[in-house]
């Protein structure tokens, strides 16, 4: 329901931007995508010689197993990100510019389920009493992108290599336990020790680098 509403969304931002750009606009491109931010497709409008509106969708999901204050997790690294990106494409030269909005899925699902005694926060617990341990970690709804590319053209057909940071906020992190002590106040208390040191793990996230290689077809 979230992913739908986003979409709702940016459909919505779309069809607010037609009316202002209908006399100009005329299709510029369709094309395959794929990087650090998954892989998918995208549309362009040409709505002045230089600037090329996009829509774009990519997402993949990656295996992400990683030790955390001693806690082996395994997991995975959940990418979706639909939205518009802006180009201007001076005349001549083979670089251009970009910005973009996007609906932001990004997130990291980690599971640990310790087969010994584990120090979780400032306290050592057994595995009963911890059972298995759950980190979702989500990123803001909208994140934004800022980068600049190189493009090469044959033809109808055009490649171009992209990089920049796409900006998606702190993460958030929900943490829980399914042991015995699951509700326990002083368990509580060292698990949001411990969810505060996955959230320190996991910060260098909110700068995601945002590399792509993209193939399209031009109009």
């Amino acid at each position: 329901m979230k992913t739908i509403t986003k979409a709702v969304s940016i459909v919505a931002l779309m069809s607010a931007l037609s009316p202002v750009c209908a006399s100009a606009m005329e299709p510029a491109w369709v094309g395959l995508r794929g990087g650090s931010n998954g892989v998918g497709g995208e549309v362009g409008l040409r709505i002045l010689p230089t600037v090329v509106i996009r829509g774009v969708g990519q997402g993949y999901d990656y295996g992400y197993d990683q030790t955390i204050d001693g806690i082996a997790y395994d997991g995975s690294l959940k990418l979706g990100s639909y939205g518009l990106q802006a180009d201007f494409r001076p005349p001549v030269v083979p670089f251009y510019l970009t910005a973009g909005v996007f609906a932001n899925d990004n997130q990291f699902d980690l599971v640990a389920t310790p087969a010994s005694n584990v120090v979780i926060g400032n306290t050592s617990y057994t595995p009963a009493q911890v059972g298995t341990l759950n980190t979702k970690a989500t990123f803001n709804d909208v994140a934004y992108f800022l980068g600049a590319g190189l493009k090469f053209d044959v033809g109808p057909l055009e490649t171009a290599l992209e990089a920049g940071v796409y900006y998606q906020g702190d993460p958030k992190v929900d943490y829980t336990s399914t042991g015995l002590l699951a509700s326990n106040p002083s368990f509580q208390a060292d698990l949001a020790i411990e969810s505060a040191k996955i959230v320190d793990e996991l910060d260098a996230a909110r700068y995601w680098p945002m590399v792509t290689l993209m193939g399209r077809y031009k109009f």
